[in-house]
């Protein structure tokens, strides 16, 4: 196989309904090195660069010939070691969360994933999962010779939407069920409580909007709260408070407009607030958890909450994602490895996509599919993604932002240009970070880069 990897740049038409770098009635992608491919010599740095097979042998590098078949075999391996090499360095630069996509069907974005998952694994430096998000024409599981069987499907199902009312809420720990509320969107509260201790984590559409230690609640308001640290003045706290009752701006907000704090003060303060209750949670033996329902409109009213209900985007961010880590999960990390299946590599497993049907365009299936990646990245040094191609219908481009950056497999001679640049032009409107272009099934006999591999490797 002979992939190459480049940066996209925008085509010309052959006026045939085609664009091509040259006149040729081909389609050709315009390409420019990035810095992850290299450019034929012969084409000032816009060449288009070679490409994998999806399985079927490539062209000969050479005229007929009784070295035909060893001269395929030895470019398409050497095309691939660079193209999975390429891959490497944006990994090691931290980009290893990588979604691979295709503008339609049947350009062999599955394969090239599947080839690449192997490549990678085999340096055994580097620890492989592979996740088949392609819910129309999922293929890693016949590639990889496994079932099908329990796979994404009902891993979002079974786990992530797993019933929490009838569950033992004892096997989860505190961090499972902060991503649990978060995965299915519940408004409500979480009580955490041992003994004496007990603790409040107020939820609204699946985001943490407070934290409140029940023993020390006349403490939890944030007026109160600045004013015993001497950030504040009690009449300056009455001010605001004045000035909030008028509005509906958060009071850390309002302190901030007044002039009364530095903007990110009132964050720092929670932060160091909110380090102190989950270090409390962290330590108990054994907590018990029990987590009501409730509609967004009893939620407590913003004036009179403890003090960071009214902060609830500072109190996610820092529960969801500075703390997530340290929180128990029991439950999650026991449950999720399951899912993956192992394959001949030690250091590669895949979770294929599963027979229980979801559709990720839906924010049900969404939010815990992001959540998974997440997972999984911690767990792997890199996370490979082969996501349905590019449509308008599909998932692909919003799901796109949960990754770190997309590889866009084009197929050679096949595509109308135009399908190609509208797939890049929905995946960049989506926020995509897309990395580069693999260009696949070239035709090296027949291409004019032909000449330069052949001098190189003859």
């Amino acid at each position: 196989m002979n992939p190459k990897l480049h940066e996209a740049t925008p085509m010309r038409s052959n006026g045939q309904g085609r664009k091509s770098m040259k006149s040729n009635g081909r389609v050709r992608a315009s390409v420019k090195s990035n810095g992850l491919g290299h450019p034929s010599p012969q084409s000032n740095g816009q060449g288009a660069g070679p490409a994998s097979s999806n399985g079927h042998s490539p062209a000969p590098l050479a005229p007929a010939g009784g070295q035909n078949r060893v001269l395929m075999k030895s470019h398409g391996e050497e095309a691939f070691k660079v193209f999975s090499s390429a891959v490497a360095r944006l990994v090691s630069k931290g980009q290893r969360t990588l979604m691979i996509t295709s503008s339609g069907p049947g350009e062999g974005k599955s394969t090239i994933a599947a080839s690449l998952a192997r490549t990678l694994a085999r340096s055994g430096r580097l620890g492989v999962a592979l996740v088949d998000a392609d819910t129309v024409r999922p293929k890693l599981h016949d590639l990889f010779h496994i079932e099908n069987r329990r796979g994404l499907g009902e891993l979002l199902h079974d786990v992530y939407h797993v019933d929490l009312s009838r569950e033992n809420p004892d096997q989860f720990g505190v961090g499972d069920w902060i991503e649990l509320i978060r995965a299915q969107s519940r408004t409500g509260k979480l009580q955490v409580s041992e003994g004496a201790e007990e603790f409040s984590i107020v939820f609204n559409k699946g985001r943490v909007s407070s934290l409140f230690d029940h023993q020390g609640l006349q403490r939890n308001f944030l007026g109160e709260m600045l004013v015993t640290r001497g950030r504040i003045s009690d009449e300056q706290r009455v001010s605001a408070l004045r000035v909030q009752e008028e509005g509906s701006y958060p009071l850390g907000k309002v302190l901030e407009g007044l002039g009364y704090l530095e903007t990110g003060e009132v964050e720092a303060v929670l932060q160091l607030q909110l380090k102190e209750r989950l270090h409390k949670i962290l330590t108990l033996r054994q907590p018990r958890y029990q987590f009501s329902e409730m509609v967004e409109s009893y939620l407590p009213a913003a004036a009179g909450s403890p003090a960071d209900a009214s902060e609830g985007p500072a109190v996610d961010r820092f529960v969801a994602g500075t703390a997530g880590d340290y929180l128990k999960q029991p439950y999650l990390s026991s449950q999720v490895p399951g899912y993956l299946k192992d394959t001949s590599m030690e250091n590669l497993k895949v979770l294929t996509c599963g027979e229980r049907a979801y559709d990720l365009y839906d924010a049900h299936f969404a939010s815990p599919f992001a959540m998974i990646l997440d997972r999984l990245a911690k767990r792997f040094d890199v996370v490979l993604v082969d996501s349905p191609p590019v449509a308008f219908d599909s998932a692909t481009a919003s799901l796109a932002r949960s990754v770190d950056g997309v590889l866009l497999v084009v197929k050679a001679n096949e595509l109308n240009a135009s399908v190609i640049q509208q797939a890049k032009e929905h995946l960049t409107r989506s926020g995509a970070n897309i990395l580069g272009v693999v260009l696949n099934q070239v035709d090296l006999f027949k291409d004019e880069a032909l000449p330069y591999y052949h001098s190189v490797y003859r």
